[in-house]
């Protein structure tokens, strides 16, 4: 796993504890809005991807499934990697 991966995996564990901050609001701190707004933006992008670069995902990965999860957390740092279909 390269840097890229690492820092998305890093970015995503914020975001989802700060959507929990902000859901549940069990502390005093609520957690921040516009980091919400970027997470559904984010998953917005990552689902348009998955839907434009649908078949390349399915030509490389035997099971569709996992590329399609793998697009939604990494996005093009998944995508780039992918066999080209011939």
């Amino acid at each position: 796993m390269n840097i890229g991966k690492t820092l998305t995996i890093i970015l995503w564990l914020g975001l989802g504890i700060n959507f929990c901050l902000t859901f549940f609001a069990m502390t005093s701190f609520g957690g921040f809005v516009f980091l919400n707004n970027l997470a559904l933006i984010l998953i917005t992008v990552h689902l348009v991807e998955c839907c434009v670069f649908y078949k390349r995902i399915s030509f490389a990965e035997k099971n569709p499934v996992k590329g399609l999860v793998l697009t939604l957390v990494f996005g093009v740092l998944y995508i780039k990697d992918l066999k080209t279909e011939k």
